[in-house]
């Protein structure tokens, strides 16, 4: 989706949402980028919001080209792409496939694999590894859903759980394929280009903890900018956001 005007003297945002999300949990932050005159590009990953559908086909190269598509497709020439937690890996990838659109990098708690890395094997614990691949295996069809106590304790920790914003989230989530989590990255390009690039970390994330995060943004080459919130600064504090976004 699309939105904002295409203006010179805008900047183009392109905001790639995490596992689990959709493009939904970005539009407070996009009306906000908005109405300072921005344009903003928001999407569905292929298995998440109204592309859920899609789960089967999930992988981190499909993720990446619906990424460079929507670029493509709304005529994208100078976009700061921001990826949130998982959605690192994705603007990572995207990033290999049209590096001409691109003026910034934003990975905003987020993963930053090595080369060759998966996000379970660099990120998840043994067990949680297990589990996930368990919860795949029972539904058939190679996904996982955490409950919403789990998903709301490990995303949105900082928000009440009869905060409207909390609700409409934990409807909104999806599935996720746990294919994209386990398969191995080829990062090579990605590490060779110097692209600037800044680290956003949460202070209060369940999901990835400051310490990961610090070494997250140490592999990009960056020091953190922190904020106070839990995983999901989009749903909980979007204007602050929004104005560490604009800054860049």
């Amino acid at each position: 989706m699309v939105r904002g005007t295409k203006d010179e003297a805008a900047k183009e945002y392109v905001l790639v949402h995490g596992a689990a999300h959709g493009a939904w949990c970005w539009d407070e932050v996009a009306k906000t980028l908005e109405a300072t005159g921005h344009r903003v590009v928001t999407l569905d990953l292929p298995g998440h919001g109204r592309r859920a559908g899609e789960a089967r086909r999930a992988s981190v190269a499909v993720y990446a080209r619906a990424v460079a598509d929507a670029m493509a497709r709304e005529a994208v020439s100078r976009a700061v792409l921001v990826g949130h937690s998982m959605g690192g890996i994705v603007i990572a990838k995207a990033a290999e496939l049209a590096p001409s659109r691109l003026a910034h990098l934003v990975f905003l708690a987020a993963v930053g694999l090595p080369d060759s890395g998966s996000f379970a094997e660099t990120h998840l614990p043994a067990a949680t590894r297990d589990v996930l691949k368990g919860m795949a295996a029972a539904r058939g069809d190679g996904t996982f859903l955490y409950s919403a106590e789990a998903a709301r304790a490990r995303w949105m920790g900082d928000l009440p759980r009869d905060h409207p914003g909390t609700t409409r989230a934990l409807a909104a989530l999806t599935p996720q394929a746990l294919r994209p989590l386990v398969e191995r990255v080829d990062l090579r390009v990605f590490h060779s280009m110097r692209l600037p690039r800044t680290y956003v970390r949460c202070l209060r994330d369940a999901a990835v903890p400051p310490a990961k995060a610090a070494l997250y943004a140490a592999r990009l080459g960056v020091t953190p900018i922190d904020m106070n919130t839990a995983h999901d600064p989009m749903l909980s504090a979007p204007d602050e956001l929004a104005r560490i976004l604009d800054r860049i």
